[in-house]
């Protein structure tokens, strides 16, 4: 699909998650102006593949672009798997000298509570006289309403967009693509069964590893708990301390305490979370008060013998932005 003349511009919990580490706050992060929920894309090394799911190329033709006054335009909306999405640029750049480009879920303000979809994303601008200086950027990443709109702030620096000689404005015509696909990727289950747990007498006792994503995690347990009086539970990412520097990875996950007596007593808890060195590990502090855990009559603990699941989901490991060298670039 194609557009070619911009639209008008848009007016402008449940428990608390917790590390089980020292907070650190993530480096590299930026915001959309306006919009806090939206991060420059991170950087990793190579998207799974999405051959036969849902994707869409969305083609924006823009007119007299060097005469835009806008701070920030979007583009006409598009379907790609059941969602409403649009590009959003902005032409001077995001507070930087870059040009800004960013996906952004349109009917964001309409969806149900909880909605969230996995996305692989290109982003290009097009170089119209020789197509192999077509500046590209790729990333995956679940929206959901903290993160309505994903992207790049530094995409491309502006001198190199408005010098007529490069080849991304010819007579003031601005062209970019968007290739989105729809990524659901595979969950795995582990389940870790502790034996003799009344009797453990370690403060935090890990799982065994497992892979998942071409990822090793454990799951962390705290059996009197992370100095509250609840069960603490953490998944846990088993590799940190050997991974290269500026590692990340995103995944969904949830941790269950079964009941073995009665399943539908089983307690789930659900979320998200983007693990990297500062925070390796990510869960619930107050997962489950230890008072029923350890009642005989509740069911958690049968014969002194606990299971505990984890579901695990991973989001992104890896992200390859294919720059072509700017320098030199003459017509």
């Amino acid at each position: 699909m194609t557009l070619t003349t911009p639209p008008p511009i848009d007016p402008e919990e449940e428990e608390m998650l917790v590390l089980h580490s020292e907070f650190v706050a993530a480096e590299g992060s930026e915001p959309v102006e306006e919009t806090a929920n939206s991060v420059d894309a991170p950087k990793v090394d190579d998207p799974p593949k999405v051959d036969d799911r849902p994707s869409e190329r969305f083609t924006w033709t823009i007119e007299n672009f060097s005469k835009l006054t806008r701070k920030k335009v979007y583009s006409d909306v598009f379907l790609v798997g059941g969602y409403k999405w649009r590009v959003l640029i902005f032409p001077k750049g995001n507070n930087s000298d870059h040009l800004s480009v960013y996906l952004d879920v349109a009917d964001f303000a309409t969806l149900p509570y909880g909605w969230s979809k996995n996305i692989q994303l290109s982003l290009a601008v097009v170089n119209q006289v020789n197509s192999d200086f077509t500046i590209r950027k790729d990333t995956q990443h679940r929206f959901n309403a903290r993160t309505k709109d994903w992207g790049f702030t530094s995409f491309m620096p502006l001198s190199y967009l408005y010098d007529p000689s490069k080849g991304y404005l010819l007579n003031d015509t601005f062209m970019v693509e968007a290739d989105v696909a729809v990524v659901d990727p595979p969950t795995t289950r582990f389940t870790w069964t502790i034996e003799n747990f009344s009797r453990l007498t370690d403060k935090m006792l890990w799982s065994d590893v497992f892979f998942v994503g071409g990822c090793k995690w454990r799951v962390l347990i705290y059996p009197k708990g992370n100095n509250t009086d609840h069960l603490s539970l953490y998944l846990d990412a088993a590799d940190s301390i050997t991974l290269p520097d500026g590692w990340n990875r995103h995944a969904q996950f949830s941790l269950a305490m079964v009941n073995q007596i009665h399943s539908e007593s089983t307690i789930r808890k659900d979320t998200e979370h983007r693990f990297y060195a500062h925070e390796s590990d990510w869960g619930f502090t107050s997962f489950m008060p230890l008072s029923d855990l350890y009642d005989p009559g509740k069911g958690y603990l049968l014969n002194d013998t606990c299971i505990v699941e984890a579901d695990v989901a991973v989001l992104e490991v890896d992200v390859k932005d294919s720059i072509p060298n700017l320098d030199g670039l003459s017509i």
